[in-house]
């Protein structure tokens, strides 16, 4: 008795679990099984059938193979064993789109359906099943009010399905898969109907049934398959083995994780210009580790309920956090490879419009990542955009100066008003520009200080760009004394003209010399000519030279300029 419940037993793990690691099938398999093979579910009674009749495929598929192999001496699974189990495969998998799974969450919904329908099968196993012609058939629920039909005795309800890709289906809707563990475990206790498998579900969801069928060219599957006692200890309704599975797992993460880490700072300090992209190593790692390590819960270890939902979750939502972390980084490590490319200023117009343009994209892509992690892990997308927009709404309301002055930096950036570098006059304020950041511009002063100007404000004043004329001009009032001679005044006018025509910093037509003003106080004289600077020192230099040129010739002509009074 012992020895046929543990073949059913064998039987029915490697059938529901050797499908994700079988790809090595036999070409048998694809003359025996049609892979396309489609499960009607188009009444009560057609969905009905077709999940006994696909379930009792799986099992006939493959029981007697996998009998002959434990009651052989052989060590490992013969090909046409193989191929039985593939077949067998195919038919449960056939038989999980019977179920209506639309409310598990995407990353856990592959592994749920298959062990919810070893439960539902176990719990037809033990209840009393109407004759399929009694059930309702597509021309019956074409005339029935209520498109749903509940087996007798029982909550398990088939309904049909109203919207969403498999509209108009008839499926064990979404509360009897979610209530399926409740009605296995208020039905464990009782007998099988006879042709039943006993012990399905109890085998396949405690037995290290993944681990051998993973390792099943290494190590003979009966040998995993035997497990000792101490190990199927159940602590949170896991046996030990497999917690000893699940601590081993995250500790090799944990070891691959701080490999990364020290491969980035290892790469940091050989060469300091790819530290940027060095930064890119840990997130990637823990993007590469994540789903595997997910993978390996499901596929492998068969982590099952509570802790299986959580584990996986956590596993999948640690991916897709660290894919929107590394494309963060990835972005702002592109954008600086590009300035250094172009050999752009670190600091310059240029350079910060490439940053904010790869931020842009870059948070556009993160925020699909997101959307689609939240999606797979059971958050509809739809409630995480208008999330994000509420959100969204809300900080734009909060921080309307700093978008204003965010809107102001890429009008700089882009309509480039000056450069780093320019000598400007913003408003009241002269300087030279030194930044232009995401928020302000910094402009040092001629006093040597630094001012910090909101972006917002530098748009909305008047900006004069001293640095981008081909002349500057000079002005100057001259007060000679009032009892210099008239011709005296007008020999100097003219001479002071010529001579500044002549000068090598002045430009020839707009020399503008002459007496402007005679008064109790002296004669005026204004001098009014522009030169060729553009820069502030090359302007006080050229000033320099030009007013020594007029005292030199106010000396030599013994003009003498009028005291204050």
């Amino acid at each position: 008795m012992a020895r046929a419940w543990l073949l059913k037993a064998c039987a029915a793990v490697l059938l529901v679990f050797g499908g994700l690691w079988l790809p090595w099938a036999s070409p048998a398999t694809a003359r025996d099984v049609n892979p396309l093979e489609p499960i009607d579910t188009s009444s009560p009674q057609s969905t009905l059938q077709g999940f006994l009749d696909f379930t009792n495929k799986a099992s006939e598929s493959a029981y007697e193979r996998l009998m002959t192999y434990l009651a052989s001496s052989a060590l490992f699974l013969s090909p046409e064993e193989v191929s039985a189990i593939r077949a067998a495969i195919h038919y449960l998998e056939a038989a999980e789109r019977t179920l209506d799974v639309s409310a598990l969450p995407p990353a856990t919904e592959r592994e749920s359906a298959r062990r919810l329908v070893i439960q539902l099968k176990e719990v037809l196993d033990r209840v009393d099943v109407p004759p399929l012609a009694s059930v309702p058939d597509t021309e019956a629920m074409a005339k029935a009010e209520f498109k749903r039909w509940t087996l007798p005795g029982t909550e398990i309800r088939i309904a049909r399905v109203e919207t969403g890709p498999r509209s108009g289906e008839y499926l064990f809707d979404p509360e009897t898969v979610a209530r399926l563990p409740e009605f296995y475990a208020k039905v464990a206790h009782m007998p099988p109907k006879s042709g039943a498998t006993p012990g399905w579900y109890e085998f396949s969801a405690y037995k290290p049934s993944g681990v051998a069928l993973a390792l099943y060219r290494v190590v003979p599957p009966r040998w995993i398959l035997d497990v000792p006692g101490w190990a199927q200890v159940r602590l949170l309704d896991q046996p030990a083995w497999r917690w000893l599975g699940i601590v081993g797992l995250l500790a090799v993460g944990l070891v691959v994780l701080r490999l990364c880490v020290r491969l980035s700072r290892s790469w940091t300090k050989r060469r300091p210009s790819a530290a940027r992209w060095a930064d890119v190593l840990p997130p990637l790692g823990l993007a590469i580790v994540a789903p595997l390590g997910a993978s390996i819960l499901a596929d492998v270890l068969r982590v099952s309920g509570d802790v299986y939902q959580v584990l996986t979750l956590s596993m999948w939502a640690l991916y897709y956090g660290a894919l929107t972390w590394a494309t963060w980084v990835a972005g702002g490590a592109l954008a600086e490879s590009l300035i250094f490319v172009d050999r752009l200023r670190a600091g310059s117009i240029d350079s910060q419009l490439i940053r904010m343009v790869l931020r842009l994209l870059t948070l556009v892509v993160a925020i699909a990542i997101l959307v689609a992690g939240a999606d797979q892990i059971g958050l509809p997308a739809y409630s995480v955009v208008a999330g994000l927009g509420i959100s969204g709404f809300a900080v734009a309301l909060g921080a309307q100066q700093t978008l204003a002055n965010l809107i102001g930096s890429i009008i700089i950036m882009v309509e480039k008003p000056f450069t780093i570098g320019n000598a400007v006059k913003v408003g009241g304020l002269e300087g030279q520009v030194e930044s232009v950041g995401f928020r302000s511009t910094r402009i040092r002063t001629s006093y040597n200080s630094l001012a910090t100007i909101p972006s917002s404000l530098v748009v909305n004043s008047t900006i004069d760009n001293m640095a981008v004329r081909d002349y500057c001009q000079i002005s100057a009032t001259l007060k000679l004394a009032h009892d210099t001679p008239a011709a005296l005044v007008e020999d100097f006018v003219q001479t002071i003209g010529q001579v500044l025509r002549h000068h090598p910093d002045v430009s020839p037509n707009s020399v503008q010399v002459t007496l402007y003003d005679v008064g109790p106080q002296g004669l005026t004289v204004v001098l009014n000519v522009f030169i060729k600077a553009s820069a502030a020192a090359s302007e006080l230099a050229a000033r320099e030279r030009i007013f020594l040129d007029v005292l030199r010739l106010a000396e030599s002509k013994g003009i003498r300029f009028a005291l204050p009074a």
